[in-house]
């Protein structure tokens, strides 16, 4: 019989790492999903910031808790003929806790956007971590990176030199038209 080498050890490798993602598995239902919905009502009790949590588990082992601030009249609107106009929406933004496929929780941000004016800017991953790494001091620091993101973009200004016009968009803030 040939020498297989490493492949002994890479087998157990991979058994471990399966065996971690069901670990994860059972720890996002068991303690991830109530640990982190507690800490999002405790925002938003404490705060007084006009939130909702949602959960989104049409997939299961793919589930994910939204912090979402809503949907709102963006004060923009379309006109429409002489006597009409079509308010554009908004959507004000999210901090997003799923489960990935091996079990792990990534946590992302989804920016604000107004309908119709700008292209959403792609979400931004803050981190992948395994469950186990999970703190409530990662809670907080994933809630202050969020909401600093949302000043930014509710703050939005000149700072930095923009094309102004027709059609020119928020290109240098990752929002094109």
């Amino acid at each position: 019989m040939k020498e297989l080498g490493n492949l002994s050890q890479r087998v157990k490798e991979y058994q471990s790492v399966v065996k971690n993602t069901k670990d994860y598995r059972n720890e996002w239902e068991g303690n991830l999903k109530p640990r982190i919905t507690d800490f999002l009502n405790q925002v938003i009790e404490e705060t007084g910031i006009s939130a909702t949590i949602e959960t989104r588990d049409q997939l299961g082992n793919l589930e994910a808790l939204v912090f979402t601030l809503g949907v709102e009249p963006s004060g923009i609107y379309e006109r429409v003929g002489e006597d009409f106009k079509k308010n554009l929406y908004k959507s004000n933004g999210m901090l997003i806790f799923q489960q990935l496929f091996n079990g792990k929780l990534i946590i992302m941000i989804a920016y604000p956007h107004i309908e119709e004016v700008a292209k959403p800017k792609p979400s931004k991953t803050i981190e992948i971590i395994r469950p186990d790494e999970l703190t409530d001091a990662f809670l907080i620091r994933y809630m202050d990176t969020f909401l600093s993101d949302m000043i930014k973009w509710e703050d939005f200004d000149d700072n930095v030199p923009q094309k102004i016009g027709f059609n020119s968009g928020f290109q240098d803030n990752g929002l094109v038209v």
